[in-house]
This record gives structure tokens, C-alpha cells and sequence, in this order.
């Protein structure tokens, strides 16, 4: 089940005479582009729907040319042509995954992914026109044969919970617990057998009755990637949050798309990758924990995580903190910026569960934070800032 598109895909911005995605932007991908990292040497996996005309993507074509597409395998139809599909299926959705983790377009000198220099196993596993259990199974397969491969980060921009042809199959929110569908347990198990950090698309139900994230995005093991606006960077509405059942955080890092979070995991993919060429001795929980800690956010919650990474934090692993913890005596806080801003996002939160979520919209530099229901701490966002509101008891 390829998470559904919401917008328009590539978005771009001018920078130095290059541009990057705004998803690129936001994560400071020029850094990792000032340091030569490409991904070189590092064996990437992407599981998904569909690669239709991935070899004629212009984006893509450095990737064909340099040799650096070394594996490819149809779970749904292993007869059919390679790069073929149908695009009323949607099976372009790996294509543009892909253009995300690696793509750049030399004739309008745009970069959409970091990891040009990165080795890929391609693995379609997921139908379009319908749903089926039997699809998980494939994506299973599919994680053993790359394994073997020996890949060391795989992208899942699918999720399994509800909308299966047969409603028997159905999962129910509640069994997204990190142990219950078999894809979460190959996820942890493959995890810690082969060292393969899996980084799997959060879901775009955060506005449906559904609203947590979907399979395999509750493995513990996974990095989860939710989805940003650009400016102010609080939670896009459709993002999948995180079950308040967990005794962990999920998502645990978030980035900008309009379009789903299919298009915030492979940004985060191609992060990883260039960490990994810069130092092939981490570990998997090394790996994550370092891009987790880059975020945004000093202290995180269950709908956008630590919040956006940087790149340069990535890359130094030093945390140049961007926010500030406060604690709070009163009931209210007076927040003073240095410039107006067109509205701040606050998550009043119980430890990193939100318990509600404020948005005041006042042009003012002076701003009243007033502690809601049974708060221990008030996460505020505002453009270009973040503050962690302690209350004291």
C-alpha cells in the first residue's frame, strides 16, 4: 500500500546557481554537497510499488550510466519488463522515490536526493490496483534477498493497516504495537541480524479516524519520518502520528512534502547514506541515533519527532542548539522574538505525548504560552525558532 500523493512533487529553490529541493533546503543538504558525500560505495535498497520508466528518468540517469543499478527484482509479476507498470496504478511511486534518495538533473542543474553516489537493489513488491496480505509477504522476500545482497539501508515508502481488498485483513489501530504484523517483525528481526537500518515513510492518516502510523512504521528498530511544512515547521495534517501505546517515539524525525510522507523518507534515506560513507563503521542504532539527534527539537513528541534534522549536525555530530528549555513556574510563559512571526505552533504535551496542539496567530513579538490541560512541557515552533516550555508542578 504506497502511500498515497497529495501535491504537486519537485519543488525547488535557487541556491549558488544550483538548486535543491525544498525538502533538501530545509534539511541543510548543502553541507553534505560541500563535502564531496554522494553515498559512494553504499548499498541502498528501495521497496515499493512500482519503477516505471526509472530508466528514462533524466534525474536518474547518472545512476544507469555510472553502473550503479545492480539489482532489480518484480515480487508482483517477475516475468515482466524491467521499469514497466502502469502509471493508472500509481507505479511510478518508486521512480519518484528513488529521484528523492538520488536524483539530479543535469540539464536544470536541480539536486532532489543526496545520494547520487549510492549502489541500488530495487525491489517491486506492492500493487496498485489492489490490496493484499500477500504483499507483505513479498516485501519479507524482498528484504532477504537484499540482506544477502548485503544492503545496509533500505527505504519503505509503503504501509499496511486498513483498506485491504478483503476487510478480514484489516489490521486495527491497536496492532500498531512494533510486534503484531509481520513486516514490523521482519523489520526488527532483519535489523539486528543483518545491521540494515530500515527508514520507512510514517503514513498520511494523521487526519483520518486512523490518524497512527502504519506497518511497518512502528518497528521499534526503523527510523519513522513524518512530514514538515517549509516554513514553520510543525506537523504537515496528514502526517501519521504515533500510537500513545508505544513506550517509544515514532515518528522520530521529521522534513517538508505536501505530497505524503513518501517523500520525506527517501530525503532522510539519502542523509544516511552520505553518513555512512563518511564513516562505514556504524552501527545501524549509530546511524539512526545520530540523524536523530540533529533534529530540531530538544525534546521530541509523537507527531513530528525530534522534528527536522540538519545536515551539518549530521555531518559534525555536534548539536548546535537551536532551541531552548525553559522552565516554567507559573502556568503562563512570556516568549519574546526577535521579529514577529506569522504564527506559532505549540504541542502541549504529557512527557512526548501530545495532548493538544495550539495555533496562535498574532503578529506580535511579546506572546503569552498559557499551559493547557494536564501539560509537563509545551513544545512552541515559530519560522526560524523552537522553544521547550518545562512547567513546574
Amino acid at each position: 500500500m504506497r502511500w498515497l500523493k497529495l501535491a504537486f512533487l519537485f519543488l525547488s529553490t535557487p541556491l549558488f546557481g544550483q538548486q535543491l529541493s525544498f525538502a533538501l533546503e530545509q534539511i541543510n543538504g548543502q553541507a553534505i554537497i560541500d563535502a564531496g558525500l554522494t553515498g559512494k560505495g553504499v548499498k541502498v535498497g528501495i521497496i515499493d510499488g512500482g519503477f516505471l520508466r526509472a530508466d528514462k528518468s533524466e534525474s536518474l540517469r547518472h545512476l544507469f550510466e555510472s553502473g550503479l543499478v545492480v539489482g532489480y527484482k518484480d515480487y508482483l509479476d517477475p516475468e515482466a519488463a524491467h521499469y514497466s507498470g502502469s502509471a493508472g496504478f500509481d507505479d511510478a511511486h518508486g521512480t519518484e522515490v528513488w529521484e528523492l534518495i538520488a536524483g539530479y538533473s543535469q540539464e536544470k542543474k536541480v539536486q532532489y536526493g543526496l545520494a547520487t553516489g549510492a549502489i541500488f537493489y530495487l525491489a517491486r513488491t506492492d500493487h496498485g490496483g489492489y490490496e493484499r496480505r500477500q504483499e507483505e509477504k513479498y516485501a519479507i522476500e524482498a528484504i532477504e534477498w537484499m540482506a544477502k545482497e548485503g544492503v545496509k539501508i533500505i527505504n519503505i515508502s509503503l504501509g499496511y493497516n486498513f483498506g485491504f481488498n478483503d476487510k478480514r485483513e484489516n489490521y486495527q489501530p491497536e496492532q500498531m504495537d512494533g510486534k503484531s504484523t509481520i513486516l514490523t517483525q521482519a523489520v526488527g528481526r532483519y535489523s539486528d541480524e543483518y545491521g540494515i537500518l530500515f527508514i520507512v515513510a510514517a503514513g498520511n492518516d494523521g487526519n483520518h479516524r486512523w490518524e497512527v502510523v502504519g506497518s511497518p512504521g512502528d518497528a521499534k528498530s526503523a527510523l519513522t519520518v513524518g512530514a514538515t511544512k517549509f516554513k514553520v515547521w510543525d506537523e504537515m495534517k496528514y502526517s501519521s502520528k504515533g500510537p500513545e501505546w508505544l513506550d517509544y517515539v515514532k515518528p522520530e524525525i521529521s522534513c517538508y512534502s505536501t505530497l505524503g510522507t513518501s517523500f520525506t523518507a527517501p530525503v532522510i534515506t539519502g542523509l544516511a547514506a552520505c553518513l555512512l560513507e563518511k564513516d562505514s563503521t556504524l552501527t545501524t542504532e549509530e546511524l539512526k541515533r545520530i540523524i536523530i539527534k540533529s533534529g530540531n527539537l530538544e525534546r521530541p513528541n509523537n507527531w513530528i519527532g525530534y522534528g527536522v534534522p540538519d545536515a551539518s549536525q549530521v555531518l559534525s555530530r555536534n548539536k548546535n542548539d537551536s532551541s531552548t528549555i525553559i522552565d516554567a513556574d507559573k502556568n503562563s510563559h512570556q516568549l519574546v522574538l526577535e521579529k514577529p512571526s506569522i504564527y506559532l505552533s505549540v504541542y502541549h504535551k504529557d512527557g512526548w505525548k501530545v495532548l493538544k496542539k495550539e495555533i496562535i496567530r498574532k503578529k506580535k513579538t511579546k506572546i503569552k504560552i498559557k499551559r493547557k490541560e494536564e501539560a509537563t512541557s509545551s513544545t512552541v515552533i515559530w519560522e526560524g525558532g523552537s522553544l521547550e516550555v518545562v512547567w513546574r508542578r
